[in-house]
């Protein structure tokens, strides 16, 4: 069943009607109800009795989000997990019950939607948000107990602190790469989203890139986000591809296939260190040298895709291995610098 973005839907394991209230008017379901596009000085304490609550986890770069309904907290199964995501415009955010906890729904704050009351391990609702903004959310019968939540839409300052991240459960070998590198804290799992942002800064007190480590899905846009007044540029340990000289701004790259990707500033070539892991490394031996990249399978860690990209990648040619366990090489690339994000 085909439906508009703006209208709650539940599938999966069954439909869930939406309350009276969100059901009555058909016109209703059929207008996107957009959320606040002003920032929300109140975020914390709206959060106040929320015992899951860490901070706001970034999903950015997915088009479905699953948030789970009756996960632990505030006293047992009565808690929405996380609590608080943020995401881009136009993204799905699908409630699933996990069965715990008794009944539970999911209503907004301002009446753009509310699910029925379920039990039901499995059900789920959902539903798509296009407008940037702030949507608070609870469940009905147990907000008093602190079941409460929110889905950041875009960029909007909220004034909370990011959650912290996840680790992958088992280190890639970086042979050393990140010894000396006070911003590696391990690498951090972003595996499931087509596109994965990168802060590179060297004007505080701990500069490099962040996250330093990152393991992603083939295929996903890495972009890197300048910020600062010292111009630099990022290049790869192997020499496959660098980025224009810049202070402020953003590049990025397409990652395909399986590997690991080593690359340091031009500031700071020792401290300022980072890595793209692709796919799955532990499946099979895995090696980027200096001046090519060792293909396993007939797959190789194509570090450009002729992608539709917007304006960051373009590759102005490859040569192909002779057969599947030769090395891959790639000319020099071309990456257009995109306009600062205001």
């Amino acid at each position: 069943m085909t439906t508009t973005p703006s209208t709650p839907t539940i599938g999966r394991r069954r439909f869930i009607q939406a309350s009276a209230a969100v059901a009555v008017g058909g016109a209703a379901l059929s207008t996107p109800h957009p959320v606040s596009a002003q920032s929300d000085t109140d975020f914390e304490a709206w959060f106040g009795n929320v015992s899951n609550y860490d901070g706001v986890v970034d999903k950015r770069g997915m088009n479905t989000v699953t948030v789970t309904v009756g996960a632990p907290g505030n006293g047992g199964g009565f808690a929405f997990g996380p609590a608080a995501v943020r995401v881009d415009p136009g993204t799905t955010v699908v409630w699933e019950w996990t069965g715990e906890g008794g009944m539970h729904n999911v209503a907004a704050t301002d009446g753009a939607y509310e699910s029925a009351l379920s039990s039901d391990a499995g059900d789920t609702f959902e539903r798509t948000f296009d407008a940037e903004g702030i949507s608070r959310y609870v469940c009905t019968p147990h907000e008093p107990m602190g079941m409460k939540g929110a889905v950041v839409v875009g960029d909007i300052e909220v004034g909370a602190e990011t959650a912290a991240p996840e680790f992958v459960s088992r280190e890639p070998d970086y042979d050393g790469w990140f010894d000396g590198v006070g911003a590696f804290d391990g690498t951090v799992d972003m595996r499931g989203r087509e596109e994965v942002r990168i802060g590179v800064t060297t004007d505080d007190d701990a500069p490099g890139f962040s996250p330093a480590a990152v393991h992603v899905d083939p295929g996903t846009r890495v972009i890197w986000e300048w910020s600062g007044h010292v111009e630099h540029r990022l290049s790869a340990e192997d020499g496959a591809y660098e980025s224009p000289e810049q202070a402020t701004g953003t590049w990025g790259l397409v990652f395909d296939g399986t590997g690991i990707s080593k690359y340091a500033s031009s500031a700071d070539g020792a401290t300022m260190r980072g890595a793209v892991v692709v796919g799955d490394v532990f499946g099979s031996v895995h090696e980027i040298s200096t001046a090519q990249l060792t293909v396993a399978g007939g797959v190789g860690l194509a570090l450009v895709s002729p992608l539709a990209f917007g304006a960051f990648l373009w590759s102005r040619g490859r040569e192909h291995p002779p057969n599947a366990d030769a090395a891959l090489e790639r000319e020099p690339v071309d990456a257009l610098q995109s306009k600062p994000r205001m």
